[in-house]
């Protein structure tokens, strides 16, 4: 499956270099195009095989072992304010309210949250709960809703 373009029309605005965690990975839909742009990408998935796969012929295997750890999307193994950007394709076996939660937890204050989701009903709702901010009203491209939200506090 190919990159989001609505996530590769984001990221032609955010500096090289910045650190994205994928925290639901998949099979490296996302990660591979964004480590080719210059992207230092981590990801997060229940089975890590098909994503690493992805990331190797880019980063190398042993790096691409490092980047993609075992995980599910509200429980990641990465340390508090972390990340600058985080990504999210959820699935309909998701959790997404604990998922913006803990993307809050692992963004550093001011990073992003990109959202992709077939299930746009509550995304305000629970985006609020994890105390994140809109910064992108939710759009719709071939039958999902995308949506970017913000970690409030002071860009270091």
């Amino acid at each position: 499956m190919s990159p989001s373009n609505a996530l590769l029309r984001t990221f032609a605005a955010v500096p090289p270099g910045a650190r994205v965690i994928d925290l639901a990975c998949g099979a490296g839909r996302h990660l591979d195009p964004l480590a080719r742009l210059g992207f230092d990408v981590w990801g997060t998935e229940a089975e890590v095989g098909p994503a690493r796969e992805a990331l190797a012929p880019t980063l190398g295997a042993d790096e691409a072992r490092r980047r993609v750890t075992t995980g599910a999307p509200d429980a990641l193994g990465y340390p508090d304010a972390w990340a600058d950007w985080a990504v999210l394709a959820a699935r309909a076996d998701h959790d997404l309210g604990g998922a913006l939660v803990e993307a809050a937890r692992v963004l550093k204050p001011g990073g992003w949250i990109w959202v992709e989701t077939a299930r746009p009903d509550d995304l305000y709702t629970l985006a609020e709960a994890a105390e994140l901010v809109t910064a992108e009203e939710p759009t719709e491209e071939d039958g999902v809703t995308h949506a970017i939200f913000r970690r409030p506090g002071d860009v270091r």
